[in-house]
């Protein structure tokens, strides 16, 4: 720094210098402006060893000051420069009407005389000028630079997507990693923008997609599932690939439904060998449970990768009024659960419970119940699922109160359930000991559940009675299975939303983090938590806006890499897909 305020110290001597010398004087020709110009560095020494006598600088001495007087010191010279050639001009056009109206050869030649010398006395004037305006000019980039090298970041403010940087020309602002732009402008990349789900004409019927669903699987595959409202509510399908950037390869739109039949609720989940599973039901509510499988690419047709090989709709359980949930397995299985009911017998009373089927789909798209497993033998809605490893799984659900065995009177509430699940050979295993993350709590709502490390698992869910936003951490023994709540549910937002999800592992294995998306005020937000496992506690939760605006059905896979590929669908209901990347600040 030593070398930067010997610099700033001696341009400021020679401005100060100039602009007394200067602005002592209204009107000036070229020899008595560079006298003056002269004296006025020698004036600047006695001036500035009185402000040495004086003391410390104050503020009127401060950067800001200098910047003030450079201003002055540039708008003098512009200023006295104008008046300057507007007066030899006025002095030329006198010269040149005296030049025509004499008619003496001597008084002739003394004119043109003049005229040469107010022309050169110009030139020199304006270039003295010039070489002010030119060096005040150089004065304030100068100044600048140095006033940002000293400020620092903790001054600095950046715009969205940027942080700031200390670098060798100061404190600069650069853009967030995955966002493009010079700091003050970050956005992000074009690949990130929404795009259209569908490629429809002009002339076609616009799409109105409800119940928007999205999983990746395999590679690269991704299938989408929605309800089209403009087409009477039928389930539609969308296969296809996402590139590295985030772009997608979509093949044309396919029904999943038979003619006149709806979808509500629609899930879809695939394997690692490319089979999909798509279920429905068909009302809103007291509906038929559907499924129906495929096999993506099973031809050897060149050009029809993205070819589904359909089975046929396989009808598995009646009276449905809630979103069903689905899991990919190993070996192309697929793991159900719904909410199921018995109806009433001679002998026993009708009863609701929760229950699970294991399926394996086939290379022709047909479907193979490997049986049916009760995971609750209480009414359960509002059903989510992750996997923790390849063969086990969390289900988190809103259950009915839960009565001690040994004692009717000691009740739990069960509104934020969640229990183990296992694929163990051609069975489903559940341990019988939920956990309740607010054993005393009702009206929980929405919900989202997430892997974030090695048996831990996290919890969002809309609390519906206050209004708030929880968010809590779950760890689950790796012998026993036995879960234990390690970070008790906190709040990371005030306020409703019609939808909690999460994604697992958002961003990497390593750097664990949860991330829950859900409608904002104004747009579409995502929250971000740190997770210490030493200290088992979530930090540096933020929210941010992922898309402007809200959206009535939106859903989320992670693509890896930080990257997240949702499909939506606004208001207008038009279905879109877009990506967003999260990164370090």
């Amino acid at each position: 720094m030593g070398r930067p305020q010997s610099v700033i110290a001696f341009h400021a001597k020679l401005l100060v210098g100039t602009f007394v010398a200067a602005s002592s004087s209204s009107s000036l020709d070229a020899g008595a402006l560079l006298n003056s110009v002269a004296r006025g560095q020698d004036q600047s020494d006695v001036y500035i060893d009185a402000m040495v006598k004086a003391g410390p600088p104050s503020e009127s001495d401060s950067m800001q000051y200098l910047m003030r007087t450079l201003n002055k010191f540039k708008a003098f010279a512009k200023d006295s420069r104008e008046k300057v050639e507007e007066r030899h001009k006025s002095e030329e056009t006198r010269l040149q009407a005296s030049l025509v109206q004499t008619k003496d050869q001597g008084t002739q030649l003394a004119l043109e005389q003049s005229v040469t010398s107010n022309s050169e006395s110009l030139q020199e004037t304006r270039r003295v000028y010039n070489n002010m305006v030119n060096f005040a000019g150089s004065m304030e980039q100068f100044l600048q630079q140095a006033a940002s090298k000293g400020s620092g970041c903790e001054q600095t403010t950046c715009g969205p997507h940027a942080s700031c940087t200390d670098t060798t020309l100061g404190a600069q602002c650069v853009c967030n990693e995955g966002y493009v732009g010079m700091g003050k402008d970050c956005m992000a990349p074009p690949e990130f923008m929404p795009h259209h789900l569908l490629f429809e004409g002009a002339g076609a019927l616009q799409t109105q997609a409800r119940d928007m669903n999205v999983a990746l699987f395999g590679t690269n595959s991704i299938a989408v599932v929605f309800s089209d409202m403009s087409r009477g509510g039928m389930g539609r399908t969308v296969v296809g690939n996402v590139r590295e950037a985030g772009m997608a390869i979509l093949a044309p739109p396919e029904p999943f439904t038979e003619a006149g039949a709806q979808a509500f609720s629609a899930v879809v989940t695939g394997t690692e060998d490319r089979r999909i599973l798509i279920t429905w039901r068909d009302q809103n509510t007291k509906g038929l449970c559907w499924m129906r499988g495929a096999a993506l690419g099973t031809t050897k047709i060149r050009g029809a990768e993205q070819h589904l090989q359909w089975g046929e709709p396989v009808n598995f359980c009646r009276s449905q009024s809630h979103k069903m949930a689905a899991l990919p397995l190993p070996g192309n299985r697929v793991l159900v659960l719904f909410a199921d009911q018995a109806a009433a017998t001679q002998h026993t009373p009708a009863e609701s419970f929760g229950n699970s089927m294991l399926l394996q789909l086939g290379n022709d798209g047909g479907v193979k119940s490997l049986g049916n497993f009760r995971f609750a033998d209480y009414p359960v809605v509002r059903l989510e699922v992750t996997k923790l490893t390849p063969k086990t799984f969390i289900v988190a659900a809103r259950a009915a109160q839960a009565e001690d065995e040994m004692d009717s009177s000691k009740k739990t509430n069960q509104e934020a359930m969640a229990l183990f699940g296992e694929m163990s050979g051609d069975d489903l295993v559940y341990d019988p000991n939920p956990v309740n993350l607010e054993p005393s709590g009702k009206d929980i709502w929405a919900r989202g559940v997430s892997l974030i490390a090695p048996n831990t698992f996290a919890y969002a869910y809309q609390r519906g009675k206050d209004q708030k936003m929880m968010l809590g951490v779950v760890h689950v023994n790796a012998t026993t299975h036995r879960m234990e709540v390690v970070h008790k549910p906190s709040q990371i937002r005030a306020g409703f939303s019609p939808y909690v999800s999460m994604l697992s592992v958002p961003y990497t294995a390593n750097d664990p983090h949860t991330l829950t998306y859900y409608n904002g005020e104004k747009n579409s937000m995502v929250n971000v938590c740190s997770w210490d496992a030493v200290k088992k506690s979530l930090t540096k939760c933020e929210d941010f806006a992922w898309l402007q605006g809200k959206v009535k059905s939106v859903s989320g896979a992670h693509l890896g890499g930080g990257k997240a590929f949702m499909v939506f669908a606004p208001e207008s209901g038009v279905p879109y897909y877009g990506v967003f990347g999260l990164s370090k600040k």
